[in-house]
């Protein structure tokens, strides 16, 4: 099973989202996961995918993006990749890496994670795909997105709850518990009162 993850870049937000990112890679790949990921060597990702293959991964998987590459300084591919796919622009990306993936997980993160996370999500709500979909919610990270999640289904501008669609975690047992048991969830059809 590959588990798509998204993520923030930054180094500069601490020690313990480093940690929790690396713990994430290492207990994934000591549980025959594979990852896919943005492909990069460069800061939380490069860290995901160090700790992933130095735990024994056998499946990492990166996509890049050739618009990305143009306009970002050291943005190039970790050299470990086990398969690897360049696409023209980050939308190609993400869905590439939507396609990829047999199951998500949503770390913290800032903008580019965010907007991932609503393809994903919207993906999984909309019947694109029905996957096991993950929010990390880190010390309560998400806290205040799930809030405003659940909001929107309480004033009914959805017919499906977030934790319908989504499982919200920060202990990594019961992640994988879950991505390992995962059944597929019949959610409400979209446009049937």
């Amino acid at each position: 099973m590959k588990i798509g993850i998204t993520l923030t870049s930054s180094l500069n937000v601490g020690q313990e989202y480093i940690d929790i990112t690396e713990l994430i890679a290492s207990t994934l790949a000591k549980n025959s996961f594979g990852i896919v990921y943005g492909g990069t060597d460069y800061g939380m990702m490069s860290k995901l995918a160090k700790s992933y293959k130095d735990a024994g991964g056998k499946e990492l998987n990166g996509v890049m993006a050739e618009d990305l590459i143009r306009v970002t300084k050291n943005y190039k591919a970790f050299e470990v990749l086990d398969e690897s796919f360049t696409m023209d622009t980050m939308e190609d990306r993400k869905k590439k890496i939507i396609s990829l993936s047999d199951g998500y997980i949503i770390l913290p993160g800032g903008y580019g994670t965010f907007e991932e996370m609503g393809s994903i999500i919207g993906g999984n709500v909309n019947k694109l795909f029905n996957k096991p979909v993950v929010i990390y919610n880190y010390k309560g990270f998400y806290n205040k997105l799930i809030d405003f999640l659940n909001e929107i289904f309480k004033k009914q501008f959805s017919k499906i709850s977030i934790n319908d669609a989504v499982f919200i975690s920060e202990d990594i047992d019961e992640v994988l518990n879950y991505l390992k048991n995962y059944q597929k969830v019949n959610l409400p059809d979209k446009f049937v009162e």
